[in-house]
């Protein structure tokens, strides 16, 4: 298959990638540089579902010379360390794709030990020196990568209960010191995005800002470009034209797919959330100015 948003298409990104002469960085390489080079992609992905796709983008990269930061969350199905260890060997970084506000619902001080303890975790089976937060808006077990999972926050809303976080991971940072535990950089906090052209697949879409929900640029620091990138054929054109300098590329590996079937499967199902996402987006915002 030769559609966006398939393995062999993210293999054409690679290959653009490995025969251009950016630096390509890990986002812990990229944190640690003194003196930032000319021309750079970090290259970043957050492991929010579907784990087993990661392994596979990370040996597709691996074929190409390449090697990325991959952010895992800390949940049953998600936390695999054996294979967060196959990623690791292939040379590539590993991070810590912390929620922890959410899970102790703003409270920072229970925040903070839940930190403490699942990065004590991670560290038995990797040395975490970046960490890069999560921004699911949904409390608890719901969430939006199912047609279950979509049932549920629908039949939560017809219950009338509570089913969004109202706080950002990124906001304990405020309070607390990441360096005290031993991590470098923060992958919203620690990239100069004035200088640094941020780019993400959410959505199934690299336009995508209007899909997303917490995990966003401050706008006052987002570098502004005039290429327009609609699709991943858009953004090989300009890697390969090298119209834009400096990026910071996120990638969810559970977004591309191997197969026919599991493609359009999730493009009929990407569609839905993504009109779910705006639903949410208005009822957050609509309660947001109600409680205020």
């Amino acid at each position: 298959m030769n559609f966006d948003f398939t393995l062999q298409k993210y293999s054409e990104l690679c290959e653009a990638i490995s025969e251009s002469d950016y630096r390509i960085l890990t986002m812990e390489e990229y944190v640690r540089l003194s003196v930032k080079p000319e021309k750079y992609i970090i290259m970043r992905h957050d492991i929010d579902s579907e784990p087993y796709y990661a392994l596979k983008m990370a040996t597709i990269e691996n074929e190409f010379g390449l090697r990325s930061s991959y952010y895992f969350r800390f949940i049953e199905g998600i936390f695999l360390p054996d294979l967060i260890n196959l990623i690791a060997s292939m040379g590539h970084e590993i991070g810590y794709h912390y929620e922890v506000l959410d899970k102790a619902k703003g409270n920072e001080e229970l925040a903070i030990k839940i930190f403490k303890n699942e990065l004590t975790e991670f560290n038995k089976i990797y040395d975490v020196k970046t960490i890069a937060q999560h921004g699911s808006p949904l409390l608890g077990s719901l969430n939006a990568t199912s047609v279950s999972g979509i049932f549920n926050i629908l039949k939560a809303l017809v219950q009338k209960r509570e089913i969004f976080t109202y706080w950002k991971n990124i906001d304990m940072w405020k309070k607390y010191d990441f360096n005290e535990f031993n991590i470098i950089g923060e992958a919203y906090l620690s990239v100069d995005y004035e200088k640094t052209i941020y780019l993400s697949d959410t959505g199934r879409s690299w336009d995508s800002s209007k899909y997303k929900m917490k995990d966003l640029i401050d706008s006052s620091k987002k570098s502004n470009f005039s290429e327009r990138i609609n699709n991943t054929n858009d953004l090989i054109k300009v890697i390969k034209n090298q119209n834009i300098d400096r990026m910071c590329i996120l990638v969810h590996p559970n977004q591309w797919k191997d197969s026919f079937l599991e493609w359009f499967n999730w493009l009929i199902f990407v569609q839905i959330r993504n009109n779910g996402k705006l639903v949410l987006k208005f009822l957050l915002n609509n309660k947001k100015i109600t409680q205020e």
